[in-house]
């Protein structure tokens, strides 16, 4: 069966369907979505196929169309970024269509469809209408490409206007006509431009000022008026430097150099942040070194730097065996630690007895449990 086919009036397919009603106008900005409920008569549940069909000229050419499964008691179809869901439990069709662009713009019912007559009734109608949001600073310029889908619309003027109280006022218009045509505004700014090989028509606008700001309509033009093809919102904003040129900070009409623009409040509070991170790691590194060097110094200190040493000779009787012998050190500092030496120059024999004593000064006397007493004894 063909894909696209006029619909006829509503009493010539069943007495069971009635007269659609108009279409719901449903406006979305681009990359959103639309999901679209439609219920229908369960009487005519099993008779006709359910599709997603779009008007073009003049004509329902069906988009999607829910596959014929009598047993089947929920039946989902997708293609692309459309999915239709038919649920025979709940008597409803679901569409859905998603990421949206512009040239989605247009008219869209539910709708049955008669596969043996090839004709169809539309359940519910939607009027889609799916803007472009478009922001420009003043002096920038704007390119708009408005694409058309068939030959016919090939042969019909097109037009760029502006909406208002009163309708679209017509900025541009080509002539009707097969080969590329260009028109120019009065003011020689704006430019549109219909390429009919690809389909496409492009509306251009130069030296923008912030009156321009409004919404437009890329449209057909048919029977002297508009037919809308697809609607721009357009936001012209006054760039900074022609505000600071109006109050006298520049005197001269070409945009001064990017220097010359004062910091924003992001940058002053990120450098101010920057510094305050770099002013904490200095701070810490400082600490870090300073507590090294005073552990390396305790670590010096308590390794000692000097050395008692005294050299006795070999008694020449027993008697003087039990003798002593005093070395003290002068040394006041009482962290040091003290180290005693003994050297005999003649030989010990083994029966000889070798007492040493060290004792520390009493003048550096510390808690009993901090005393540390060192004695080497060489035997030569």
């Amino acid at each position: 069966a063909a894909l696209s086919a006029p619909c006829p009036s509503p009493h010539l397919i069943s007495p069971g369907l009635q007269a659609q009603t108009p279409a719901v106008e449903e406006r979305r900005w681009e990359g959103s979505a639309l999901h679209i409920q439609c219920p229908y008569s369960a009487q005519l549940m099993y008779r006709y196929q359910k599709s997603w069909c779009r008007m073009t000229d003049g004509q329902w050419n069906p988009l999607l169309e829910v596959p014929f499964d009598p047993y089947a008691k929920t039946k989902r179809l997708t293609k692309g970024n459309m999915t239709i869901v038919d649920s025979q439990i709940n008597q409803t069709l679901s569409v859905s269509m998603t990421n949206l662009q512009a040239e989605d713009s247009g008219t869209y019912s539910c709708a049955y469809h008669d596969t043996s007559r090839n004709k169809c009734l539309p359940m519910k109608m939607i009027s889609l209408n799916v803007f472009k949001e478009m922001h420009r600073w003043e002096l920038e310029s704007l390119s708009v490409p408005c694409p058309y889908n068939t030959e016919m619309h090939s042969l019909s003027p097109k037009a760029w206007c502006q909406r208002g109280p009163t309708g679209c006022k017509i900025l541009l218009k080509t002539s009707n006509t097969l080969t590329q045509s260009k028109k120019k505004s009065l003011e020689d700014r704006d430019l549109i431009q219909d390429d009919i090989q690809k389909r496409t028509f492009t509306i251009t606008m130069q030296k923008l000022q912030a009156h321009n700001t409004g919404v437009y309509w890329c449209a057909l033009y048919r029977n002297s008026q508009p037919t809308r093809l697809m609607e721009v919102r357009l936001s012209v904003s006054k760039s900074e430097y022609l505000l600071a040129a109006k109050w006298g900070r520049w005197q001269v009409s070409a945009p001064p150099p990017l220097l010359v623009l004062p910091p924003v409040a992001s940058d002053v509070k990120t450098f101010i942040i920057l510094s305050g991170v770099l002013s904490i790691l200095f701070i810490l590194a400082l600490i870090s070194t300073i507590t090294l060097y005073v552990r390396s110094r305790k670590q010096l200190k308590r390794r000692g730097n000097r050395e008692g040493q005294d050299i006795y000779e070999k008694p020449e009787d027993a008697a003087q065996l039990g003798s002593t012998a005093r070395m003290e050190s002068h040394n006041d500092d009482s962290k040091d630690l003290q180290y005693a030496t003994l050297n005999f120059p003649s030989q010990l024999s083994p029966e000889d007895t070798l007492y040493c004593n060290v004792e520390p000064s009493q003048a550096h006397r510390k808690a009993r449990e901090e005393n540390v007493d060192y004695a080497i004894i060489a035997l030569k």
